[in-house]
């Protein structure tokens, strides 16, 4: 054997040695997490976005239900006529374990506002770097990738401007694919344990849509891994055999959040989310955020359709910054990713376009096949979102591209030319936008003028010559430092740097292109922390109100506040309100414009009206009854909340009662529309008494004085999981005017109750525990197997 060669590797030049593990990856990605969002974490500063500073609305109310009732709350009665709090997720406390431990810290070290926004970002970009290694990028190259991921706006964005539940379900994304693929590649049952709770865990965040995604991706990959063992058929049973067992894992992830999962995927059908033609979103609603193909350059050049404020051209609404921006060295560096293959690669590739396909919306067919006949997904909107998927794909490809460029030892020197092309034709391009950019803008701002105006109505002239400014700036700097960086690139392929300088240059450059990008999306929502307190946005009006009557005696109507969620926080029950999954029987209520119709502000119990100014002239039905910061006018005419009527008629179908209600041809203090007979007769009810007892969130206790069998009508939204029982024995409960309950009543005295009791949450709670348990016994028998000793045999046959 002496006389056998073995290759040599070349020693590397002078400097220091340095091996770049996982810890100091870890360690890299914190610190730069904190550098780059020092103001949140070492100046005191906060996020105040509209979504973050919004009043707290009903959590006040939820707090003091557990704190003092010691009841969960599952409804929220105080907008919208009600609607389920705990199933909508509009309030679910204490779901999220992972939020335990950073809860008990707090309490013993004061940590800055939002230390838990910024954990997440450093657990997405560290879940990129263990996914990157994983498919076999160096170091340096999975670092590059995790920066990439963490630091491109899209995610900067959905942190800092209050959607903390998208942000952390985003953060997920790669640890669950990593762990998929651990257990795709290696066995292991902890490996597909791991898998279940952490997808557990990121459903009970709340962020579906972002879940939905997840799974998506790991399902792609699983197929990418099946089709691959097709053509290894001593491979293929072992295979298959995991790939069901990923599924197995989905399932036992949606069993750990089922306590969460089961009553919000049943409130979907009763809410705008599920109730649509073909039982979603409705597909114009679900794709107003769709991206369009024009809008692609803005990958590489961050002002591309203008950024920020007016200069915006783009199609998004309500959104001015580069949302499928990723920076042109990530671009660069993944570009000789694909020079080798594998399953991984093939992966990334596809779940990239996939993604951007789906991206587009309404303006490519894909996203629309989806809607009609992928399973849940028409229950989503913001197509845009799905982006998310692409800065993975591009992340991953940004890690092996930056490792096979810094890659340079004779066992790859299969193809180092095809990298040096790549890298010289990277500079070319580069150099030319540069010279366009910077000595030849003049000529190209006509056509990106025209080119603007055509896309954006009403957008003028000089707006979209402050736009080309903005675009040709934008233009010059990517494509300086993305010449820094091939030029970096260059000099470590030929030995003139080290892998640890290089990559580090590389880090450098990478960091200079995408934090002004990202901190400029940031930087408008940096403010002072304000105290968290729970009576934020009490006025002199608050206090009026709450001194008008206890909860559940009155509704306001709020004029400029209609869509404000203020009002919830102090027990003052309003028509209005704000949330993205409104119930179904409200929304069509509110779309009929009846909301002011005196008819039905009569039967809905609203007794003020609520103005930020003055009415003149008042008419009849209206006196003044406060001023101050704001103006509120008592309704002569409202019913109280609970009601005896002795008259009905049944009417189909019912959304004709709404209608009916507002041309005011019966009185509704005496009679109500049903959609079908109560089973008792109609009569004369004078003298009939209805005073609520007892007004919580998940129960209302009414005593009623009946002269004869009647009907008493609740002016609270009729919801499924709403029961009723008069004198402890189970009634049924009727819908009234097609929103109200109402339950038929004999004569006498009776104590009637309703009570919100969802059999989703029950069942939810049983399969969470079950589902937590087989993880638990999972975990315990991968740990007991991977430390049994392997047989006496084995160990031999190693040895030998």
């Amino acid at each position: 054997m002496a006389d056998r060669k073995t290759p040599r590797r070349e020693p590397r030049k002078s400097g220091p040695s340095f091996s770049l593990t996982t810890g100091w990856a870890a360690a890299i990605i914190a610190l730069l997490v904190v550098v780059f969002f020092h103001q949140v974490a070492l100046e005191g500063k906060t996020f105040v976005s509209p979504d973050t500073t919004a009043p707290v609305g009903f959590v006040r109310m939820g707090e003091r239900s557990l704190d003092q009732d010691h009841v969960y709350p599952l409804w929220n009665p105080y907008v919208f006529l009600g609607m389920p709090s705990f199933a909508s997720g509009a309030y679910n406390p204490l779901i999220y374990p992972p939020d335990w431990p950073l809860a008990l810290v707090q309490k013993v070290i004061p940590l800055p506002d939002m230390s838990w926004m910024l954990l997440y970002y450093f657990i997405g970009g560290l879940g990129l770097f263990l996914l990157a290694r994983e498919w076999g990028a160096r170091p340096e190259g999975a670092l590059l990738g995790a920066v990439g991921f963490v630091f491109a706006p899209n995610l900067v964005a959905v942190g800092s401007h209050g959607h903390g539940s998208q942000l952390v379900d985003s953060a997920y994304l790669p640890i669950m694919i990593w762990l998929a693929t651990r257990w795709l590649r290696r066995g292991g049952l902890a490996h597909v344990a791991w898998l279940a709770l952490a997808g557990g865990f990121q459903l009970l965040r709340g962020h579906v849509q972002i879940c939905f995604y997840t799974w998506i991706a790991i399902a792609l990959y699983a197929g990418v891994e099946w089709l691959g063992a097709l053509r290894r058929p001593g491979d293929l049973p072992r295979v298959t055999a995991r790939v069901i067992a990923v599924g197995a894992a989905a399932a036992l992830a949606f069993g750990i959040s089922g306590f969460y999962s089961l009553p919000l995927r049943d409130y979907a059908r009763w809410s705008i989310r599920g109730s649509a033609e073909g039982g979603g979103v409705g597909m114009e609603y679900a794709t107003q955020w769709s991206l369009a193909p024009f809008e692609l350059p803005s990958m590489l050049v961050p002002g591309w359709a203008g950024f920020g404020g007016q200069t915006y051209w783009g199609a998004m609404p309500f959104t001015d910054y580069p949302n499928i921006y990723l920076g042109t060295i990530a671009v660069i560096l993944a570009v000789p990713a694909f020079l080798a293959g594998g399953t991984a690669r093939v992966f990334a590739l596809t779940l990239g376009l996939f993604a951007l396909l789906v991206s587009f919306g309404k303006n490519f067919p894909l996203y629309g096949l989806l809607y009609d006949h992928l399973p849940l997904f028409n229950k989503f909107r913001v197509p845009v979102m799905v982006v998310l998927l692409v800065q993975l794909a591009a992340a991953l490809g940004t890690a092996w591209g930056a490792s096979a460029v810094l890659d340079v030892q004779p066992s790859n020197a299969r193809k180092p030319a095809s990298v040096d092309r790549l890298l010289l034709g990277s500079a070319v391009v580069l150099g030319i936008a540069l010279v366009v950019g910077g000595l030849g803008q003049d000529a190209w701002r006509g056509a990106y003028v025209g080119f603007a105006l055509g896309h954006h109505g009403g957008y003028s002239p000089e707006l979209a010559g402050l736009a080309y400014q903005g675009f040709v700036s934008d233009l010059v700097r990517v494509a300086l430092l993305g010449l820094l960086a091939v030029f970096a690139a260059w000099l470590a392929r030929r030995g003139k740097l080290t892998v640890s300088v290089a990559g580090l240059a590389l880090l450098v450059l990478m960091l200079a292109e995408l934090w002004p990008v990202s901190a400029r999306v940031m930087q408008p929502v940096i403010g002072d922390v304000v105290p968290h307190r729970m009576d934020a946005g009490r006025d002199d009006l608050v206090e009026f109100l709450e001194q008008a009557g206890p909860p559940g005696s009155f509704r306001i109507l709020p004029l400029q506040e209609f869509q404000s969620n203020r009002f919830a926080g102090f027990g003052i029950a309003s028509v209005g309100g704000a949330h993205a999954a409104k119930p179904r029987l409200f929304q069509d209520f509110y779309e009929s414009n009846f909301v002011d119709n005196l008819a039905w502000m009569r039967l809905l119990n609203v007794r003020f009206i609520v103005s930020g100014r003055p009415l003149q002239p008042l008419p009849p039905y209206l006196k003044p009854a406060h001023e101050g910061t704001g103006y509120a006018y008592e309704n002569l005419v409202a019913l109280p909340r609970a009601t005896v009527v002795g008259a009905w008629r049944v009417v189909s179908p019912a959304r004709a009662i709404l209608d009916s209600v507002a041309s005011g041809a019966h009185d509704p203090g005496s009679f109500t529309f049903l959609e079908r007979e109560p089973g008792i007769a109609p009569g004369d009810v004078s003298g009939a008494k209805a005073t609520i007892a007892s007004y919580r969130l998940n129960d209302v206790t009414v005593e009623v004085t009946m002269p004869r069998p009647a009907l008493l009508r609740l002016a609270d939204l009729w919801y499924p999981d709403w029961g009723v029982t008069v004198d402890g024995r189970r009634a049924e409960l009727l819908k009234a005017d097609d929103l109200l309950r109402a339950v038929a009543v004999p004569a006498g005295r009776h104590r009637v109750v309703f009570r919100f009791e969802s059999p989703a949450v029950r069942s939810g709670l049983m399969l969470s525990l079950a589902s937590l348990a087989v993880v638990v016994a999972l975990l315990g028998f991968g740990t007991l197997a991977n430390r049994k000793p392997p047989p006496a045999g084995a160990v031999a046959a190693k040895a030998a």
